[in-house]
């Protein structure tokens, strides 16, 4: 599967969203990510870009402290979190906070923010914890992965009330139903598609930008699409129990998880996604 250049993405974006000019990060918190991502920042270089922006600050805090990360002891300051946390498991909580200020919040068509973002962070612990099990290495990005594999919608069901929010309503509203087939049928395009290109737009890191565009495809390994991705992108945002039904079949035929284990996977990961929405307001 092939990325779109920036230039590309922009045009297709600017197409699609029908001239509704996509957000984009503080400066701050773009400076902030590519410190993280230069292995030569120093962490106390990497602490003190953070500390520009008191937001930010008090939401990482939270983040961090909060019941879904099981600090052992409570991180009372930035230097402290960027020690204990590291750095590339506090990249994916400085994306995930921007892309969550980001993106619109207002109530439109067939989606709502509060149901959104409770399925997103829902997502995103149980990605963590199945890629605990299945492939440890990946936690950080399954998480991430999990929480910012929709994001397009927000954008989509804001720029095109009438033809998208139709389509999100009657994915809502059917069970059986694709969303990703649903929008390639109706408007020739779909979620994830836009999303890649968001991705590109924003700089995110190239493999995270591909697991957005290719949480639906099945075409694509486990080396480039976690297990725990293709299965959390079965997830319903609206008809949760249908959703939870199918992904823990699959993860009983496919990857060998018992369904014992998957409940209480269930269970804990909506906690969690309580803790973090309360966490990030």
């Amino acid at each position: 599967m092939k990325l779109f250049g920036r230039t590309a993405a922009k045009e297709r974006l600017d197409e699609i969203l029908r001239g509704h000019e996509p957000p984009s990060f503080p400066q701050g918190v773009m400076r902030l990510l590519k410190l993280l991502r230069d292995p030569e920042s120093e962490l106390a270089t990497i602490a003190e870009a953070l500390n520009w922006d008191p937001g930010l600050v008090v939401r990482v805090l939270k983040m961090v402290n909060s019941a879904a990360f099981g600090a052992a002891r409570r991180i009372e300051s930035v230097p402290h979190a960027v020690s204990m946390v590291g750095r590339s498991q506090l990249e994916q909580l400085v994306l995930a906070i921007a892309v969550k200020g980001a993106l619109p919040a207002r109530p439109a068509p067939g989606f709502e923010a509060s149901r959104y973002w409770q399925t997103a962070f829902f997502r995103a612990g149980m990605a963590r914890a199945i890629a605990e099990r299945l492939h440890p290495a990946d936690q950080a990005r399954s998480f991430t992965g999990g929480l910012l594999q929709d994001m397009a919608i927000p954008l989509l069901a804001h720029a095109r009330p009438d033809d998208y929010g139709a389509v999100l309503e009657e994915y809502h509203a059917t069970p059986s139903a694709q969303l990703a087939a649903l929008e390639k049928s109706s408007l020739g395009w779909s979620h994830d598609e836009v999303g890649g290109h968001l991705g590109v737009e924003w700089e995110l890191p190239e493999n995270l930008t591909t697991i957005i565009q290719g949480h639906h495809d099945t075409s694509l390994p486990d080396a480039v699409l976690p297990p725990a991705l293709r299965l959390v992108a079965l997830h319903r945002e609206t008809r949760r129990e249908h959703g939870i039904e199918v992904i823990t079949e699959v993860a009983r035929s496919m990857y060998g998880l018992e369904p014992d284990w998957m409940q209480s996977v269930v269970h804990a990961s909506e906690e969690q996604a309580k803790e973090l929405t309360r966490a990030l307001g």
